[in-house]
């Protein structure tokens, strides 16, 4: 839908299509509902009542003078802290939907609010690196290669190469005509730094593929 220019929701799940297959799939084999492990990096996260502090966050070199106004009022007139995690909510938000248009109820067991209390009282050292869960599957009599293997499967190696491939021409497109330029969220001259510090890198900063989706997306509804 991006590559077609699609109207579409800025703020989508990047891998909405894949995983769109895939539900298609199990939906045309009758299947009405499927357990999920949404949330499961949320509850073996650091608890806020924990004396673990967070790691710094990546800063953002291009960010023009509206988002960074922003920034300052993220944590502002916030709602009241829910059950769930809150990354987790947002994740339901983004692909749920999905599975209920073609008639598959989500169940996301790992987020249910009596694991979340638990996990919540639960000392760090059986959380990090997911410890419990691990020690869970190998009592299951799964093999080591399930619980925990040496090479876990991620999408960076495929959002490296979207990202070199399609990411980099689209950044010149956004330095010649983008919304977020133009509205001052966007810093034009950093973000061409950034640009051609990519092209001179191993690993292009996944942190553009955010920027590039928003501008899409924008662009898409404009």
């Amino acid at each position: 839908m991006r590559g077609r220019r699609r109207p579409h929701d800025p703020a989508g799940a990047f891998y909405q299509e894949a995983f769109d297959v895939v539900r298609g799939h199990v939906a045309a084999h009758g299947c009405e509902l499927i357990f999920t492990g949404g949330g499961g990096d949320e509850v073996n996260a650091h608890h806020s009542r924990t004396e673990s502090g967070l790691p710094p966050r990546e800063p953002v070199p291009w960010l023009g003078a509206k988002a960074t106004a922003a920034l300052a009022q993220v944590n502002e007139d916030l709602a009241p802290i829910p059950v769930l995690p809150v990354p987790t909510l947002m994740a339901f938000g983004l692909h749920n939907p999905a599975y209920v248009r073609l008639g598959i109820w989500p169940v996301a067991p790992l987020v249910h609010p009596r694991m979340i209390r638990f996990m919540e009282q639960l000392p760090h050292e059986y959380k990090r690196d997911k410890r419990m869960f691990r020690d869970r599957l190998r009592r299951a009599g799964l093999p080591e290669s399930v619980a925990a293997p040496t090479e876990p499967e991620n999408f960076l190696a495929v959002m490296e190469s979207g990202l070199r491939t399609y990411g980099l021409p689209l950044l010149d497109e956004m330095l010649t005509d983008s919304l977020l330029i133009d509205l001052g969220y966007v810093d034009a001259d950093a973000l061409r730094r950034a640009r051609d510090h990519a092209e001179r890198t191993p690993a292009v900063p996944d942190l553009l593929c955010d920027t590039l989706a928003l501008e899409v997306g924008l662009r898409s509804l404009a």
